[in-house]
């Protein structure tokens, strides 16, 4: 662990020289609050470990089972909703395709009336 502090003193002794040539004067200062900084032991990170518990051989396989259920059930689930989607869009092309028939008629009908009233000036 000696080890660990030496270099993160080093990493910071090569940081101080590099902030500026006004600060040059109180780098050894600097220097040796870094060095009681390091003799500190290290703050915890990330706090508490989770600690494992020994599942029985049973209990894994249930949970597995458990894992592969939940799955099963989603992905069959999701098919039933591309399923009906498919069905969603089939639905309104077949009403877009009525529709621009029923356009395409009343265009027509208009163009008609339109070369009788044009054919008639």
């Amino acid at each position: 662990m000696a080890g660990v502090k030496q270099s993160c003193f080093e990493e910071k002794k090569t940081e101080a020289p590099t902030q500026g040539s006004s600060e040059q004067g109180t780098s050894k200062g600097k220097q040796q609050e870094e060095i009681r900084i390091t003799d500190e032991p290290p703050p915890p990170q990330g706090g508490h470990k989770r600690q494992r518990s020994d599942d029985a051989p049973g209990e894994t396989a249930d949970l597995q089972g458990k894992l592969v259920e939940i799955l099963d059930r989603s992905s069959r689930m999701v098919a039933a909703q591309l399923e009906a989607q498919n069905i969603n869009c089939q639905l309104d092309r077949e009403q877009r395709k009525d529709q621009v028939s029923s356009l395409l008629g009343v265009l027509g009908k208009v163009a008609d009336a339109l070369y009788r009233i044009a054919d008639k000036l």
